[in-house]
Order: structure tokens, then sequence, then C-alpha cells
């Protein structure tokens, strides 16, 4: 007697076999139709080729690709697309950058974290990580302070956006953490400096390109970060520096840290006006990076050292 139950795999096990999220998986099919399982009793049935193809795909999007583009092409096109150079990703126009974010706004509004959560994770399974940060988070950062500065944005709105991206890092981090990480990079704020979404930002960015971040969070005392970075021995530690008026003795801490870590150690410094605020450090010791776009040749550094 044959058997006539479609033979596959379940969702869960192709999102093990793949990489990708269960989230981004249900997505690909509802938004793109990337690929069109069974449906059983048992729930969706993924064949093999299926998951080749989500495999693609997933290599096609983690090169810059739009999923949008790539879920349209057959699979041979997307091998032919994979072998070229990856060309950048189109990027999202400051129309629809807005008409993207009004959900997630919507739901911070409300008080809603299931929600915003939920319309995070969909843009994380939809858009290549550099996008998502330069696209979707910072400019949710952006309006973010805005509204704190002009008193619509109450303080419980701010913690709910900042617990907001340490998930979604984290999301990223168990996506592209690598089997055998070659870079480490530790991510933290020194005492008192308690905005974090500049060092969340770049430690996406990292994640994105296969380094392994380790993300303290902000307001570490000087000698907490030390004793870190030497049992970690990480190739750099970026301390964020986005508010230096609100740091007591910034320039002591910085030099502390800069003294006691270890050499083979570089210090990185983000924050638009980081440097002005910590004159007469030395220039072989500390990186100062003003944005975002400054970390990235700094990350191809370390990779390629």
């Amino acid at each position: 007697m044959s058997d006539s139950t479609p033979v596959g795999y379940p969702i869960r096990a192709v999102s093990k076999l793949t990489g990708l999220s269960i989230d981004a998986l249900r997505a690909w099919e509802r938004r793109y139709k990337a690929v069109v399982p069974d449906r059983t009793t048992r729930g969706r049935l993924y064949n093999a080729a299926q998951v080749r193809r989500l495999m693609l795909l997933r290599d096609a999007t983690k090169a810059g690709h739009s999923i949008g583009h790539v879920s349209k092409l057959e699979d041979t096109q997307i091998e032919a697309l994979l072998a070229t150079p990856a060309s950048i990703a189109t990027p999202l126009d400051a129309g629809r950058e807005q008409t993207v974010l009004k959900p997630v706004l919507a739901a911070i509004e409300d008080y809603d974290y299931a929600a915003a959560n939920s319309e995070l994770g969909v843009l994380a399974s939809l858009l290549p990580v550099p996008e998502l940060v330069t696209r979707v988070v910072h400019p949710l950062m952006d309006l973010i302070g805005k509204r704190w500065h002009n008193g619509t944005l109450t303080v419980a709105q701010e913690h709910m956006v900042s617990a907001l991206l340490r998930n979604l890092l984290g999301g990223l981090v168990r996506l592209y953490h690598p089997r055998e990480p070659r870079v480490r990079i530790i991510f933290a704020t020194p005492a008192s400096e308690l905005h974090e979404f500049g060092i969340l930002c770049a430690a996406m960015l990292a994640v994105s390109v296969g380094i392994e971040a380790i993300y303290l969070g902000p307001n570490l005392p000087a000698p907490e970060i030390v004793s870190i970075t030497h049992r970690l021995k990480p190739q750099a530690l970026v301390l964020g520096v986005a508010a230096p008026a609100s740091v007591p003795d910034l320039r002591d801490a910085v030099a502390f840290i800069a003294a006691q870590i270890p050499s083979d150690t570089e210090l990185w410094i983000g924050g638009r006006d980081a440097q002005d605020a910590i004159p007469g450090t030395s220039p072989d010791r500390i990186t100062f990076l003003e944005d975002f776009e400054s970390i990235q040749p700094q990350l191809t550094r370390l990779l390629s050292r």
C-alpha cells in the first residue's frame, strides 16, 4: 500500500537548515510567494527544491539584493546573480521610509510592545541588515529623538524603543552569528551615558558582516569595561558617547580605558561631538566615529586583517 502523505520538511526544520527565522519564511511566502509549500494537517511542508531555493534567496539578500526583486527570479537567475559582484540594495526613498515606520510608531504611541516588535520583525525579514539599519532603525531613532526633545515622547516610550532594538539585535545575532568568528567587538557606553541607540545600530552593522558582537549595553563603569575587555580580548572596543555633557569626567574615563585595555584591542569612540568633548587624546590609540557611515570601513579593515 502506498503512502500518499506528502514528504517534506516542516517549517521549524527549514528554519534550522536555512538560518532564516520562521517569521521570515512566512513573510517571504505571504508577501512574495518566494516558495509555496504544501499545506497538510502537520502544517507547512517544504520539499528539497524549495529549501534549496530559500537558501539561494537568503544568500542573495545577504549580498544586498532586495527580496522583492530576487523572489521573482528563477533559481538559475539567482545563481547567476550571486556569481557576479554584489550590488548595493535599492534604497527606500524618504517618503517610503515614513510609510514603513508608521505602523511601528503607531504601536509605540499605543504602548503596544508586541505590535511594534512584530512590525520590526517583518521589516528585519524583508531587508538586508545594512538597509534595515540605515533605512529603518536610524530614521526611527531620529524620529524618537525629535519627539523626545519636543516633549511628545514619554520616558516609558523611549525605554520601549530601546527594548525593541535590543530584541532586534538579539534576533540578528542569532541569525547571522558565524560558527567560527574571526573578529569580535565589544559595544558599551561609559558610566552616566544612558543613550544606547548608537551602539545598538553599530552592533547590528557588525553582525551583518560576520563579526561577533558582544553587546554590554549602556552606563558601565570604566573599570568594569576594562575587566571585560581583558577577559574577552576583542579586536575592538566601541564606546558610544551621544551626550558628552551628561558624562562626568568623560576625558578621565576615556584616558583610563585607553591606557588599561590590551594593547592589541583598538578603541573606537562613536558620537558626533565626542572628539570635541575629549581634547588631547592620542589619535594613535583612539578612532573617532562621527556617524554610521564611518564605521563600515573600520569593520571591513578588521575583517581583512
